[in-house]
């Protein structure tokens, strides 16, 4: 039978990929950003929120912090991936959510399972004509040097499929991407781009977490979760198997309280204190804390560990992403 060895959770926002200096440049585009969301799921301007939080924020987005920050976000990525290759994988279920790159208005199912053999990864295109601010963040999800195609582990994709119509979560399914020409999402690219090494099959599991009106609420990701578990360890292939979390966890207002309340609570195995929060609270890029939920179910016999936690905070209105590094051992 197979074997849950390592879970992960790691933010994959495009200031892992950066230095401090960029997290600033980054930031200029907020001013006008669409989707600031409070904790109650309401849309403010950054002009809002920037009269909310005053000037508390404002010594968090100065050159030397975001330094600082995006150093402490570089050793824990590599403590990750030290992490994920001393667990010897066969294969990483990677689960993660879908901002309309695959997943649009026409079909928004809850769960999705990609069961191909093989899955592509697109390409930068024109890179040396880009802004040097794209060249710093894009090679964190896209190919430099083609077009690339990654395996799958369509046996315990498929495997994983059935066990879900067993315990009645209706899953949707996909051996191909509905836009190739695209590549995978960058929740499951940059995982592969930035903490597994070699050639490991992988399993993408889509969760709706950020496009209404289908979103699976908090409860039932954990459930999911459980089952996902279930799932890989009655696999009957002797295969050491890793669950990854990619995403999260506020944004794009950071909300430290929020991301060091979930943190806690999963230290503490208290899955249920997450669940029970309003579903308003998951709501934009902070609806991402769904994936780690669903890993956290997978891994609740496991010790939670806290690799680091960066408020990577990029303007005075408190606009960024929490960033968070964490394992299940």
């Amino acid at each position: 039978m197979a074997e849950l060895v390592l879970g992960v959770g790691s933010s994959h926002s495009p200031m892992v990929t950066m230095d401090g200096a960029d997290w600033l440049e980054w930031g200029q585009r907020d001013r006008k950003h669409p989707m600031l969301y409070t904790l109650d799921g309401v849309h403010v301007t950054y002009e809002q929120r920037l009269a909310t939080v005053g000037d508390t924020k404002v010594a968090l987005a100065e050159p030397e912090v975001t330094r600082a920050g995006a150093e402490r976000v570089q050793a824990a990525v590599a403590a990750v991936r030290q992490a994920i290759t001393a667990a010897r994988p066969d294969v990483v279920v990677i689960v993660g959510d879908d901002q309309d790159e695959q997943l649009m208005a026409d079909n928004l199912p809850p769960f999705l399972v990609y069961w191909g053999d093989t899955i592509d990864n697109g390409a930068i295109e024109n890179f040396d004509e880009l802004p040097p601010l794209a060249q710093h963040y894009l090679p964190g999800y896209k190919e430099t040097d083609g077009r690339r195609t990654y395996r799958v582990a369509s046996d315990l994709a498929r495997h994983v499929l059935a066990v879900a119509a067993d315990e009645g979560f209706d899953v949707a399914a996909s051996r191909r991407l509905p836009r190739e020409e695209e590549g995978m999402g960058h929740a499951f690219a940059f995982p592969l781009r930035r903490l597994i090494e070699g050639d490991v099959p992988i399993v993408p599991v889509m969760v709706n977490t950020y496009n209404p009106p289908a979103q699976p609420r908090a409860g039932r990701c954990a459930a999911f979760g459980v089952m996902l578990r279930r799932a890989i360890e009655s696999w009957p292939a002797a295969q050491r198997v890793v669950v990854l979390a990619s995403g999260g966890l506020s944004h794009f207002l950071v909300e430290e309280e929020l991301d060091r309340s979930v943190l806690a609570a999963l230290e503490r195995n208290d899955l249920a204190a997450v669940t029970a929060m309003p579903e308003a609270t998951f709501t934009a890029g902070t609806s991402e804390i769904k994936n780690w939920i669903t890993v956290a179910a997978a891994c609740a016999d496991r010790r939670f560990e806290v690799l680091d936690y960066v408020p990577g905070y990029r303007t005075p209105a408190a606009t960024g992403t929490g960033l968070a590094f964490a394992l299940w051992r």
